[in-house]
């Protein structure tokens, strides 16, 4: 840029009376500002980056056309036959975010455009075209890179072969954490700041005002923010009322902590804490139940019978896909915690991430719901066009994104445990200036299926050796799970090392949920909220992990242990000591053990029991039978000697409801076939029958000794009548009748062993 000087020179002055010349006197003269036309204009620089933002773009269409968001099947057909506006709105949508990265794009590359450009004599307008597009091209290398070390979870396995994918491989382990922060934190940093300066000096006096009002309006904004989220410790009151947190991980097994005795197979570096090291701690100070069960192993049945203390069969919904009817329904039957709550002043709260997305259609009066969705058709297509469109989550996968497309809150690649975490402490410090005692349910999606967590979490507990296609996940089919019933053989064909693997990334995924745990315990005590909130750790259910009987998931089978039903439950409760208590306990016994602690009247349709006085020392624990039942039959697992109900697979079972938000729902004639043909169960401390339904309308019974035969392997029912009957007595009358019988009625002289 170029400025002018101003110049005093002498000239004569004219004398009008004389019409000569008078001696000559000084004038001054101002000469114009100029400014240099930069090399490389804007608008050049613009179609550059155009051209390659056109190129993305139709690679996108052409990975949608051919994938479909990874849904070929039945869906994928009815996508692009029955709701191709929606697609075709949803791709002009993504054009928004184009039109954005090239406007920004332009304004950061034009500074680097103009200086390589210049000591050339031939800076012709083709030639910066050219430049800038390649150029946006490196750019977006750089941030794919980028993408690869902060958020793995956006690429797929298949991604990570790619050659340029390894680049980083040759930096050495120890040094990655300062090059991380070079590269990828202050390199851009810098970047972003010479370009902005350079824009700011070229607009001249317009540039630096639009950059002062910038800074200050952002400045204003931060500091109304802070001042807003600050911490300020409630006042101590003896007679405040107990705020309850209640923090969960979908599929967390409660045979995979620490304080369970769990040790991972490897323990060096940042894995000698183990996979719950806050966990661990906090139960220490604590009451844990050693044997706590959920009566379904799904998450909305789960999650429902938690806050309704009500079984499936007696609040209604029995498996994960019920249609606007049988939420009705179940509305009106029972009597959730949360309303309890609200009529005594609690702000009472839903938060997590896609697998908390069940309380959208689900809500159990809570007051306030922040989860986002996933089983829903609508989100599924949209979510597919988003990852079609990567530079989506490349580059709007911040605060700024969510505003401009308000739909990638609700996806669940987008509201990550960490976007969760920081939710909960923000919340925390609003409740801790109000004074308002809390009720609150944090769930996250951290353990669940595929298992994929972001660095370091996922390769903390692997072998560094491990280089197969479960490297940062599990491999999974959707499409054959979606599509077909009979996974059981091909699941059951993996190599030890592949199960392996697969159990040491959930190892990870249970250490990135013990992280989270971590903050929020930190947020209540600089809240001052710690001595007199109850902190509850638990999870709607487990998984199977490839023991003797069973492969992968959760809620299809009683074959094996019972590891996909068995789930934490860690309860302190400030001022009581801590124990551990062996005796067995159920998701349905939360509640009312809840009520009893704060002092709300239990109402008479739940089910479920308090052991609050088992906390409180003031009650002996006794072992409570686990009744239980079979979810959604996306697998319908062999029983030796039993031909079970055909049902066909999931994408036949379903439709789209459209008047109900476009949900999932189960056809209308295969409702009650699916409860047919669930397994059920009955576990006492020490035995555990089955029973499972058979083609020909009958029930097949099977009996397991779980203390001397951990994963049922070998049955009983034939050799053992005095414990087979009694149960079978038990469990029918809870399956006909809806009758729980304790474990002290089944045998009144004591457990056989």
């Amino acid at each position: 840029m170029k400025i002018g000087f101003t110049s005093i020179r002498h000239i004569p002055a004219l004398d009008e009376r004389s019409g000569g010349c008078k001696s000559p006197r000084p004038l001054i003269t101002v000469t114009q500002k100029t400014t240099r036309t930069p090399r490389a204009g804007f608008l050049p620089v613009a179609a550059g980056v155009c051209l390659f933002l056109a190129f993305q773009y139709a690679v996108a269409l052409w990975r949608l056309t051919h994938t479909s968001g990874s849904m070929e099947n039945k869906f994928s057909k009815l996508a692009k036959n029955q709701y191709i506006g929606f697609l075709i709105g949803q791709n002009l949508q993504m054009l928004i975010a184009y039109a954005i990265l090239a406007i920004l794009g332009a304004l950061l590359l034009q500074p680097l455009v103009c200086w390589l450009l210049r000591k050339s004599r031939k800076a012709t307008t083709l030639r910066v075209v050219i430049l800038s597009t390649l150029l946006a091209a490196a750019t977006h290398f750089y941030c794919v890179l980028r993408l690869v070390e902060t958020r793995p979870y956006f690429l797929k396995d298949a991604d990570f072969g790619y050659w340029y994918y390894k680049i980083l491989d040759v930096i050495p382990e120890f040094a990655k954490p300062t090059s991380n922060l070079l590269l990828f934190i202050v390199l851009p940093a810098i970047f972003i700041l010479l370009a902005a300066f350079w824009q700011i000096r070229r607009h001249g006096r317009w540039g630096w005002i639009f950059c002062f009002s910038a800074l200050a309006a952002g400045g204003a904004a931060l500091g109304f923010h802070t001042y807003s989220h600050r911490p300020r410790p409630m006042k101590e009151n003896g007679g405040r009322p107990w705020n309850v947190i209640i923090i969960g991980s979908d599929s967390l097994r409660g045979d995979r902590l620490g304080c369970a005795g769990y040790v991972p197979q490897r323990s060096d570096g940042l894995a000698a804490g183990g996979v719950s090291p806050t966990i661990d701690g906090l139960a220490r100070r604590s009451s844990r139940f050693e044997n706590c069960y959920t009566t379904i192993a799904s998450t909305l049945e789960s999650g429902t019978q938690l806050m309704s203390a009500m079984y499936p069969q007696s609040h209604g919904i029995r498996q994960m896909y019920p249609d606007r009817q049988t939420i009705a329904a179940t509305q009106a039957k029972i009597v959730p915690m949360p309303r309890l709550l609200n009529e005594r002043g609690y702000d009472t709260a839903a938060i997590g991430d896609w697998c908390a997305g069940y309380y959208e259609i689900m809500p159990m009066e809570m007051e306030h719901i922040s989860v986002s969705s996933f089983d829903n058709f609508k989100i599924y297509m949209s979510q597919a066009v988003v990852m079609s469109h990567f530079v989506v989550p490349l580059y709007f996968d911040n605060t700024l994104g969510y505003k401009i497309f308000p739909q990638l809150s609700a996806f669940a690649q987008f509201v990550t445990p960490e976007v969760v975490t920081r939710r909960v402490e923000n919340r925390l410090s609003s409740v801790a200036r109000e004074k308002k005692p809390f009720f609150w349910h944090v769930f996250y999606s951290c353990n669940h299926l595929p298992y994929r967590a972001p660095e370091p979490y996922n390769t903390l507990f692997s072998s560094a050796k491990y280089e197969g296609k479960n490297r940062s996940g599990v491999d999974f089919d959707i499409d054959s799970f979606i599509g077909s019933t009979d996974l059981e053989n091909k699941w059951k064909a993996l190599p030890p090392h592949e199960i392996q693997q697969i159990r040491a990334l959930y190892d990870g995924c249970t250490r990135e949920f013990d992280e989270c745990v971590k903050r929020i315990l930190e947020s209540l005590r600089r809240n001052g909220l710690e001595d007199h909130t109850i902190v509850i750790i638990t999870a709607d259910h487990g998984d199977d992990h490839y023991e003797p009987g069973v492969t992968l998931g959760h809620g299809l089978t009683f074959n094996g242990g019972l590891q996909a039903n068995h789930v934490p439950m860690i309860v302190y409760v400030p001022g009581q000591e801590p124990k551990v208590i062996p005796e067995g306990v159920r998701l349905i016994d939360v509640m009312p053990t809840l009520a009893d602690f704060l002092g709300v009247e239990k109402p008479a349709v739940w089910q479920g029991q308090s052991f609050a006085g088992w906390i409180k020392g003031t009650e002996q624990p006794v072992y409570r039978p686990l009744y239980a039942e079979t979810g959604f039959p996306f697998i319908q697992f062999s029983v030796p000697g039993v031909i079970r109900p055909k049902l066909p697979a999931m994408d036949e079972l379903t439709r789209i409801e459209n008047d109900f938000n476009y949900q999932f729902v189960v056809k209308p004639w295969y409702r009650q076939a699916i409860i047919n043909a669930k397994q059920r169960c009955l576990r006492t401390r020490d035995w555990k029958l089955v029973c499972t339904p058979t083609a020909e309308g009958t029930r097949h019974y099977s009996l397991f000794n779980l203390s001397k035969d951990k994963y049922g392997e070998t049955d009983l029912a034939s050799s053992r009548p005095e414990v087979l009957q009694p149960m079978v007595t038990a469990l029918e009358k809870w399956m006909d009748r809806q009758i729980e019988t304790p474990v002290s009625v089944i045998f009144p002289a004591g457990e056989p062993e």
